[in-house]
């Protein structure tokens, strides 16, 4: 399982303890039709691999980056920051920590609130 699809799945198997989420708008890779204007949207992505750990020359476990973006509308009157927190708090109790999270900007293209979340956690290779 590619590591956008691992974590799209803790994601939605667990939608009831992210608010205001819903799984059919959590996509891993791209976006597609899902065309919402009231919703937030939730994009995977992957990162390069931050770093693999050696053993007898082989390796032994990787260090797995995915990213995150979050996608609001301009005039989305929910609380973000407690959306996004929901979403690390999930993703913690599951193996992966945020390293990153970009700040809330609004996109010049779509005029839509955007924040991105980087991700990273272990996977072992053996």
């Amino acid at each position: 399982m590619t590591p956008a699809s691992y974590v799209r799945n803790i994601l939605a198997d667990e939608i009831e303890q992210l608010p205001n989420l819903s799984a059919e708008h959590i996509h891993a890779f791209f976006i597609g039709n899902d065309l919402t204007n009231t919703d937030p949207i939730l994009v995977i992505t992957e990162l390069p691999n931050y770093s693999q750990d050696y053993g007898n020359s082989r390796p032994v476990s990787v260090k797995k980056q995915v990213q995150i973006e979050f996608y609001y509308p301009k005039d989305y009157q929910e609380d973000m920051s407690a959306i996004e927190q929901a979403v690390k708090d999930l993703l913690l109790t599951n193996g992966l920590y945020c390293n990153s999270d970009a700040g809330h900007v609004l996109t010049p293209d779509t005029q839509n609130i955007e924040n991105t979340l980087k991700f990273i956690y272990s996977k072992e290779e053996i």
